[in-house]
């Protein structure tokens, strides 16, 4: 007679040695310091599984540097989705209330924003204009340009320690005033970049805390005022998040802006940003702004197949110039909203603000 004990099956060996953590290490993308880099130790280290199976050490990794970049993964761009998801903990999110043009490649995947290749994109943390934006964004590679095309990075906890602190202080008592007007063949649609159509738009004021103006018959017009600093929900350290410079009229060059308000008006440009009691941005206050985060910016050359996770709170993001064919993909996860976020009273303050001052119809809420 034989006896046998019954066991439950086993993962493989090798298989969770490359699920393991000390599968894939973190070190310095010499000689920038953001984002850190993330290697596989040995041949076969499945990104996505790996990912799930060591989601905290990601956002501990997240948290401390702001942007981690995967590279050298076989699954390069294919990642993507999956491990976005996975470091924000729900589905892939659908780019809503877009600012600039992007092409939905299906699956929860975007283009980057299809901008001249010529141009950059300044510095900017995803959506923050909107009511809801997300926490997570994914970055991957899928055919790198000949030249240029980096994806610049900045801390967003040090670019608010290089501001001055009276620019500061304003924009923490007032907000930023995110406003777009559309029009006929100028900018996106905005049933296109609002997700409705007539008879929505109270509703989607109400829901987006947004006031919506009818000009005229072809110009409808929006503004939202945001907060300029919040305190991170996990790490509690207090962020400039926000679009003054990006948002601004003159984001596009004095060239192109003297052009487009030749053409259209100052009343009619598809987007601008002021403070949010109404008054414009001096030139010195942009160009503090911009300083900080050219002082803070690190950028590195893509290479194909790798995957870059963001921190939107924690770090912001650009795009320089390229030449050649170039394909960025983009996905985003953890959707939150300005109730999720505390804002910065102004330092001169004497009482605490309301952590969502925003406007709706003519309103504070």
């Amino acid at each position: 007679m034989s006896l046998r004990t019954s066991r439950m099956p086993r993962e493989p060996l090798r298989r969770r040695s490359l699920t393991d953590a000390s599968a894939v290490t973190f070190g310095s993308l010499e000689p920038v310091a953001l984002p850190v880099l993330a290697t596989p130790q040995r041949p076969g280290v499945p990104l996505t599984m790996w990912v799930r199976s060591n989601g905290d050490l990601v956002r501990e990794q997240l948290h401390q540097h702001g942007a981690v970049l995967f590279r050298g993964f076989d699954e390069g761009a294919d990642a993507l989705r999956p491990v976005v998801e996975a470091v924000g903990g729900d589905d892939a999110l659908a780019y809503q209330d877009g600012a600039t043009p992007r092409s939905e490649l299906g699956d929860g995947i975007y283009s980057s924003t299809e901008y001249p290749a010529d141009q950059t994109i300044e510095m900017h943390n995803e959506s923050c204009y909107s009511w809801s934006w997300p926490r997570i964004l994914g970055f991957a590679c899928a055919l790198p340009s000949e030249t240029g095309g980096q994806t610049p990075l900045a801390d967003s906890r040090k670019v608010l320690r290089r501001l001055p602190a009276d620019l500061v202080a304003r924009l923490e008592r007032h907000g930023v005033s995110y406003v777009r007007n559309y029009s006929p063949s100028v900018g996106i649609p905005w049933r296109d970049a609002l997700g409705c159509d007539e008879s929505g738009l109270d509703a989607y004021a109400e829901r987006t805390r947004v006031r919506v103006e009818r000009i005229a018959e072809d110009h409808l017009r929006t503004e939202a005022v945001r907060p300029a600093v919040v305190r991170h929900p996990d790490t509690g350290e207090w962020v400039w998040f926000n679009q003054a410079t990006s948002f601004h009229l003159s984001t596009i060059g004095n060239e192109l802006a003297t052009e487009l308000l030749g053409q259209v008006g100052p009343a009619r440009v598809p987007k601008t940003s002021r403070a949010g009691d109404g008054s414009e941005f001096t030139q010195a206050e942009l160009d503090a702004i911009r300083s900080a985060f050219a002082e803070e910016s690190t950028a590195f050359d893509w290479q194909l197949g790798d995957v870059l996770v963001v921190d939107n709170l924690l770090a912001s993001h650009g795009r320089a110039p390229f030449t050649g064919k170039r394909e960025i993909r983009v996905a985003m996860a953890a959707a939150a909203d300005w109730q999720d976020v505390e804002a910065r009273p102004a330092q001169a303050a004497t009482h605490a603000q309301d952590s969502t001052i925003t406007q709706t119809n003519g309103e504070r809420r």
